[in-house]
């Protein structure tokens, strides 16, 4: 009983962390809102790399899952703005606001990279499990603070889906090579 409390508590924090992330530009006078330092998959994969790997102990896998995968979930809603203008679009700092279809683009790879980081950070049914039932809650979580549901919620099917197929089809890869 005390495993499933520290995961999910660990899970917790992590998805805590992935829903601040990518509004933290909001907070700083050093990004743009839509920055694509927060708007994108870089802090999913910095702790990924630093902590998200197969050896680690699980309520740390978790916390990397919990991050990515809230991370992930806010990037479905922000794929649909009203209009791709202004703050709708990703800003690059030196550079400034990228075209409509970069800003979408972006974002859209985003979301499949950071479900892939939640899925792959996980070991095991269970984890797997906590994951998807974290993606939903994340969804409904966030949902009434938003004027969209299917648009973000097929996004969020089609981009997990896309993750659970590329983690599938590296893992029979490797199963060739061995």
């Amino acid at each position: 009983m005390k495993k499933i409390v520290v995961r999910l508590l660990t899970l917790l924090a992590g998805v805590t962390l992935g829903c601040w992330l990518p509004d933290f530009d909001q907070d700083t006078t050093a990004l743009v809102h839509r920055s694509i330092v927060t708007h994108g998959p870089l802090a999913p994969l910095l702790l990924y790399v630093a902590l998200g790997s197969r050896g680690m102990p699980a309520p740390v896998r978790l916390f990397v899952s919990g991050t990515a995968l809230a991370v992930a979930v806010h990037l479905c809603f922000d794929l649909f703005p009203r209009g791709w203008t202004g703050f709708a679009l990703i800003h690059v700092p030196t550079y400034g606001w990228t075209p409509p279809l970069v800003s979408w683009s972006w974002i859209a790879i985003s979301i499949i990279l950071c479900f892939y980081i939640a899925i792959k950070s996980a070991q095991g049914w269970k984890e797997s499990t906590l994951v998807f039932v974290g993606i939903l809650a994340v969804f409904s979580f966030l949902l009434p603070a938003e004027n969209a549901l299917w648009r973000p919620f097929m996004a969020a099917l089609g981009g997990s889906v896309i993750a659970v197929v590329l983690g599938a089809r590296r893992a029979s890869a490797k199963g060739f090579q061995a």
